[in-house]
């Protein structure tokens, strides 16, 4: 028999089957199972952290309703999420990732396949999601790989969402971005990641945060871009970046030199997909109206500041 301090994962799982699926309360299940109450919570911990049970909160409860609606109607959204700012720009990322992680299993369906881009955001939400298995689920990066593997690049973010929800993962085996253009054609037409890159289209549903087109932007820092190519970029009128791919004031693709050097989704592909923004902080707001004139999201979790500058 198992010790108190140390049970199976059987007598976990019995525990938390009577409280989560039978309904009975942590008094009566000690009564029933001869624990004490306090053995009982420590249990229904074990259980979350073993992964015996998914604990996932319903998105509605995330939602401001009169911002959030003004949101949709304002730019044709299917949903919108309004998170209460937090104590610092930080927190209120946080608690929007939170929210993002919680609703992002009611975001895709049983055999759907998912995009997944990259960043500190989306990092965050696929580190907060619950365990919540969905049916046939695949999962896509939409951007090649990043040589530091350290940094929370686009395949540790799908590998990520893809464990959490039980789904099937599949890598794009290829760099983010060459040094020199030919080389980056030349990759693209190679048949493993030419099937790689036409796979990309069977995304119905995509997940990623965004950027201002800023010297300090997260393609700086990943070092996909130099300081002196965004300014090029922003020169030509770019306001934010999506997934690497640079966007202007209303929402059209600004093309350049780092676009030719880039695998992986671009700009009108991610138009193609529902997607899903996750977005917090007011220094985002150019890059966020923006991504929302385009019609780039159906859906958008936000911080309660920021949606205000939107609206």
């Amino acid at each position: 028999m198992a010790r108190a301090n140390h049970p199976s994962d059987r007598t976990v799982a019995e525990a938390a089957w009577l409280y989560y699926v039978k309904g009975i309360n942590q008094a009566d299940i000690a009564k029933k199972l001869g624990l004490s109450r306090p053995t009982v919570i420590t249990y229904l911990r074990l259980a979350r952290e073993r992964q015996i049970v998914g604990v996932k909160i319903a998105g509605e409860h995330f939602r401001v309703n009169e911002m959030a609606d003004r949101l949709c109607e304002t730019y044709g959204l299917t949903s919108a999420y309004v998170v209460p700012a937090g104590d610092s720009d930080m927190d209120s990322m946080l608690q929007v990732c939170d929210a993002a992680a919680h609703f992002l299993p009611d975001f895709v369906g049983p055999g759907e396949t998912l995009g997944v881009s990259w960043g500190q955001t989306v990092s965050f939400v696929s580190e907060r999601m619950p365990w919540w298995p969905v049916e046939g689920l695949v999962v896509r990066q939409l951007i090649g790989s990043l040589a530091n593997p350290l940094l929370p690049t686009c395949e540790s973010c799908t590998t990520e969402i893809a464990r959490r929800m039980s789904g099937q993962c599949i890598n794009l085996n290829a760099p983010a971005v060459c040094s020199d253009p030919a080389l980056a054609q030349s990759l693209k037409a190679e048949p493993i990641i030419a099937e790689q890159l036409a796979r990309l289209h069977d995304c119905t549903k995509a997940i990623y945060s965004l950027s201002p087109c800023t010297a300090d932007t997260h393609v700086v820092q990943f070092n996909i871009a130099t300081p002196a190519d965004v300014a090029a970029y922003a020169e030509r009128g770019a306001v934010g970046i999506i997934a690497g791919r640079f966007i202007d004031a209303g929402g059209a693709p600004v093309l350049g030199d780092l676009d030719d050097r880039m695998i992986g989704a671009d700009q009108a592909l991610m138009r193609d997909m529902a997607g899903l923004l996750v977005v917090s902080g007011v220094a985002k707001s150019n890059a966020t109206r923006a991504a929302l004139k385009g019609g780039y999201p159906s859906h958008l979790v936000i911080d309660e500041d920021l949606a205000a500058t939107l609206i």
